[in-house]
């Protein structure tokens, strides 16, 4: 970080803003134009959660994400924050990619095709250890939250982040990460290197097929709707006051996950012989399907 600082004050920060406008029309999440609502997938930044009953709902649509316009345009903060620390690397000399050979941005594809993740980048020339190539994961946060990170660090601070990061390690064969984060509140930096860890990238690796193969809610974490992890999760009607999941193909009893990340309703032979059954994720979404049958397994485990 000072070297940073040292080029930022070399010329207050002109070569900086430069880069900043090659950069940020490359930002293409922060300029998407789709309806927030689900992933297709279960992605790397939530398999560290505690509660694998919240992953597993999320993965099955249960709850409809609802945000209002200041916690969307955190989310969009969050994005813009990306080509800002991008810069900051590229400002002294570091080489960072955010596409692959094909142009495309480095992802990984876990179990079945349904567990995955998208990289920031990949850096390589970090004035700590100039030739290593390593993850380059930046993120946001609030002033109480950025505080206990540089205190306790991001294994203690962030343990989800730190998973997210052993994910993509793993599937990159890359020794290290480096963690970049910026204070909301402040604009201040923190950065910090963090190790491949096989133990947790296998570990956390299994607890995703776990999931993604339930055929019912894991346990959760709390027992009473007023738990602290409990009462601000986004599942926490369906998963203690029995309000009934949200219709789409995910909560209907008819639906079987297949591989290769595909869906498929089982009852594709009554609705049309001559549909082989596999689910768009557009489909999925749907409402009005008058085959859909709640599927009661969301209901029966406390």
């Amino acid at each position: 970080m000072a070297a940073i600082d040292a080029a930022m004050q070399k010329d207050q920060g002109a070569k900086y803003r430069g880069l900043l406008k090659e950069l940020m029309p490359l930002s293409s999440d922060a300029y998407d134009t789709r309806e927030e609502d689900w992933r297709d997938h279960l992605g790397a930044s939530l398999i560290g959660r505690d509660c694998p009953r919240e992953i597993w709902y999320g993965f099955h649509w249960a709850t409809k994400p609802h945000f209002d316009g200041r916690m969307l345009r955190l989310f969009n903060r969050g994005h813009l924050e990306e080509p800002r620390m991008i810069a900051l690397l590229m400002l002294i000399g570091c080489q960072v990619w955010q596409l692959n050979s094909d142009g495309k941005q480095f992802r990984i594809k876990g179990h079945r095709g349904h567990f995955g993740g998208s990289l920031d980048g990949v850096v390589r020339g970090i004035p700590d250890m100039p030739d290593e190539t390593m993850l380059g994961e930046f993120k946001t946060h609030n002033d109480k939250s950025f505080t206990t990170l540089t205190e306790d660090g991001v294994i203690n601070a962030k343990w989800e982040h730190f998973i997210q990061m052993q994910e993509y390690m793993g599937k990159y064969h890359l020794n290290y990460a480096l963690y970049c984060a910026t204070n909301k509140n402040t604009d201040a930096i923190h950065m910090e290197i963090v190790q491949f860890d096989q133990v947790q990238y296998q570990r956390y690796l299994d607890r995703s097929a776990m999931i993604i193969d339930a055929t019912e809610p894991p346990p959760r974490i709390g027992d009473t709707p007023g738990f602290y992890k409990c009462k601000f999760c986004d599942h926490v009607k369906v998963c203690h006051l029995k309000e009934t999941p949200v219709v789409n193909c995910r909560t209907c009893l008819h639906s079987a996950i297949e591989d290769n990340g595909e869906w498929r309703c089982t009852t594709a032979d009554v609705i049309n012989p001559n549909w082989d059954g596999y689910l768009t994720p557009e489909t999925q979404r749907r409402s009005d399907c008058p085959f859909y049958t709640p599927n009661p397994v969301f209901h029966n485990k406390v």
